[in-house]
This record gives structure tokens, sequence and C-alpha cells, in this order.
């Protein structure tokens, strides 16, 4: 179990292949950028930080996890999409941070096939991943998949 474990670690974290890269149109970022974890890195041991956003309307918002497996911080937020700008209204500080964004098609690391790009990123790294077919409002699909990760 630990063997298959370590082979999928090794399989999340291989290097993309940019000769897949393909920029999707504004209505289909617009679509792909909600209910889903867009996350920096898949971690390789329980304690290497990761940084997650959650994109979810019908919750009023958004969140970002500064974490590790088994701890971290969070921080509520307010969005708005316009085009291809996020305005971010972070609740704690009341800064607004306008920043444009972009996905696009990517062919890993596995098992990643959208890459999001936010240049302006007010909390964390500038690049995130995520899975066309995750839809994930309420987190359990990353908390499970990071569950896997610590057997």
């Amino acid at each position: 179990m630990k063997l298959a474990a370590a082979g999928l670690l090794i399989a999340l974290t291989a290097c993309s292949h940019k000769t897949a890269d393909k920029s999707v149109d504004r209505d289909l970022a617009k679509k792909l950028l909600i209910d889903r974890n867009w996350i920096d890195v898949m971690p390789k041991t329980e304690r290497e930080k990761l940084h997650v956003y959650r994109f979810v309307p019908n919750m009023g918002g958004g969140v970002y996890q500064d974490r590790t497996i088994f701890k971290g911080t969070f921080e509520l937020f307010k969005f708005a999409v316009d085009g291809d700008q996020i305005e971010f209204d972070l609740l704690e500080t009341h800064d607004k941070v306008r920043s444009q964004f972009h996905i696009e098609t990517v062919d890993g690391p596995k098992p990643f096939d959208l890459k999001l790009s936010i240049p302006n990123d007010p909390r964390g790294p500038r690049e995130y991943y995520g899975i066309r077919a995750e839809h994930d409002p309420d987190g359990h699909v990353l908390e499970q998949e990071l569950a896997n990760l610590r057997h």
C-alpha cells in the first residue's frame, strides 16, 4: 500500500509537458474557474506546504488555504469575474485586488489537465493546477485526495 502511494506521489509531481498547453477562451475560463480545487503543488510529505484556491459563488465567495496535509490557515474572500479579470475582496483586510487570470489546458503534472495563472495573486503563488472533470464546491474531493496520500 505504501509503495503504491509513493508511486502515486511520483506520478503526481512529475514534470508537465508544455507542448500540450492551450489557452481556453474567456467564457470557458470563467466556467472552469468555479467549484474546482486549484492547487499549486501536490505535497510529497505530510509537512510540505500547499496553497489552494476554491471559487464558490453559491457559498458567497471563495476560500484560500495555506496548509499542509494536517494543518493550515484559510481565508474567506468575495470575488467577481469580469471578462479575464478577477476582483478579490479580502474581507479581513478590506483590500481589493484586481488581477487578470488565464486558464490553459496542460498535460500534467499528473493528474492535472488545467493550469490557472493569476499574475497579481493577492495571497500565494501565481500558478495553480486543476482537473477539468472535478467539481468540488465544499472541499471534500481535495480532502479525500490528501487523505489518500497519508496512507
